[in-house]
């Protein structure tokens, strides 16, 4: 605060010194005047500047979708996302919560609306083959802050947020188009921060039925920070034996 209130004042003093010499240069009325308009417009373009600095701005970065082994035989699909989040300004802020909607091959009508129920510890998952249980996946996942100007990555899982009303979740072949929505201190209601496309094939649904985890990775897009958190793990699959990503924006 001290320091906004000297650079107001360096403001209006340098305003009045520019109507001063002004006025001496060339004497006219109104130079006063003129000076207080110049400092007023300084004061304010400032006032813009420090607000846009003060905001939380968070941003999430997401492209990459595994599908863990069930935990038991015939279980229902969850969904795993490395998901990064970013907050571009200088304020801190709080992420509520995120959730993911999902429609397959552009069935609208049918859309399913996923939220979050776990954070996944990515060393113990790969440590257990992949396979969810109870010492890989904290629950429940929960708001959590995000200071300025800093990036956190987080594995979340999601799973059928009304399941008593929805049909259970199943992989099969198609077109899978994702949408992750947040709500955050920085904004009333959820806004929607990213989407992506993947292409589900037979071999998928097939390797899935096999007790086999699927990945979904978009290559066109990197995830720095989640990625190198567990550099060693190995956890994504090398190119040629990944899902092909079809899109994202």
């Amino acid at each position: 605060m001290r320091k906004n209130i000297l650079i107001i004042a360096a403001i209006l003093a340098a305003s009045l010194a520019l109507a001063t010499w002004l006025g001496q240069a060339l004497p006219q009325p109104g130079l006063l005047a003129l000076g207080l308009a110049i400092a007023a417009v300084c004061i304010a373009v400032f006032g813009v500047y420090k607000t846009g600095l003060l905001e939380f701005t968070p941003e999430v970065l997401a492209g990459d979708v595994i599908v863990p082994r069930p935990s038991r035989a015939g279980g229902d699909v969850k969904l795993l996302l490395p998901l990064q989040f970013s907050n571009t300004g200088s304020a801190d802020g709080i992420v509520e919560w995120v959730a993911l909607r999902l429609t397959i091959d552009g069935d609208i009508q049918r859309s399913v609306l996923l939220s979050p129920v776990a954070e996944v510890d990515m060393q113990r998952f790969i440590q257990a083959k992949r396979r969810l249980d109870n010492e890989n996946c904290i629950e429940p996942f929960t708001a959590f802050p995000l200071e300025g100007k800093r990036s956190l990555a987080k594995f979340v899982l999601f799973d059928l947020a009304e399941k008593p009303r929805s049909e259970p979740l199943r992989l099969r072949s198609g077109r899978w188009s994702f949408e992750v929505f947040v709500k955050s201190t920085a904004n009333r209601s959820p806004k929607l921060e990213r989407s992506f496309e993947h292409v589900v094939e037979k071999k998928h649904v097939d390797e899935f039925a096999a007790d086999t985890p699927v990945y979904l990775i978009n290559y066109q897009i990197t995830l720095p920070s989640a990625r190198r958190e567990i550099a060693g793990a190995e956890w994504m699959p090398r190119a040629a034996g990944s899902a092909r990503a079809v899109g994202v924006r």
